[in-house]
């Protein structure tokens, strides 16, 4: 008995269709590479030459493409901008939500905290320069990336310190410091700290270390470690 021929057209069918499937999801992936990579160009020249100096002309040249092929993926360099400064406190979001929320005193979430900041600037030392020296002349604009970005990075950070305070004055860890001014001095220390290190200002050696310990010494009670 000769085989059915639309056996042969079924198994035909399924193989196009596969290609064409395969195709698709290649050809997304190649084109989620180009993005990533235009952003990388863009970030490094931004930071090297800053917003204003630099040019999709050689942002493309730098990324290996041309210029056209920038716009096919981006409306131009404030988006570009917009893109890489969002990216950026997407990552610092996802570290502050993976610090650990069990340890054994409430100062050594404030410790991790610290040491994150600084971690941060190490990872991603273009993208924090291009946040610290080109954000705060963008705050004004209320719908902008950097003012958004800024004030849930700054709700986050009051979120958590208030939380170690008061549960560290509670357990008779911490001495009874008033809660919300505590919360914003330890925001600014954290904040220099980012911008000394971002802007690549001269390196003091033993920071992070003086930074934890001034801390310890203003918060945690003497006697805690004895009870």
């Amino acid at each position: 008995m000769p085989p059915d021929p639309t056996f042969f057209f079924a198994i035909i069918m399924s193989v196009v269709l596969e290609s064409k499937t395969l195709k698709k999801s290649t050809m997304a992936h190649l084109r989620a590479n180009k993005k990533q990579e235009i952003l990388q160009a863009a970030t490094g020249l931004f930071a090297a030459q800053g917003f204003d100096g630099t040019t999709t002309l050689q942002i493309s040249r730098e990324a290996g493409i041309t210029e056209p092929v920038i716009y096919y993926h981006f409306r131009g360099k404030d988006d570009l901008f917009t893109r890489i400064i969002s990216r950026t406190f997407e990552k610092i979001f996802s570290h502050l939500d993976t610090l650990p929320t069990k340890t054994d005193n409430e100062f050594e979430k404030i410790e991790n905290l610290i040491v994150l900041h600084l971690d941060i600037v190490k990872e991603m030392p273009d993208e924090i320069y291009l946040a610290v020296s080109t954000c705060p002349s963008r705050l004004k604009d209320p719908d902008g990336i950097c003012r958004k970005s800024i004030q849930e990075m700054r709700r986050r950070l009051m979120d958590y310190l208030a939380g170690c305070l008061e549960k560290g004055i509670q357990q008779g860890e911490f001495h009874a410091v008033p809660v919300d001014a505590t919360v914003n001095l330890l925001s600014a220390l954290l904040n220099g700290l980012i911008r000394q290190r971002g802007l690549k200002l001269k390196e003091v050696k033993g920071v992070k270390e003086t930074a934890v310990e001034f801390c310890r010494r203003s918060l945690v009670k003497n006697d805690f470690g004895n009870r």
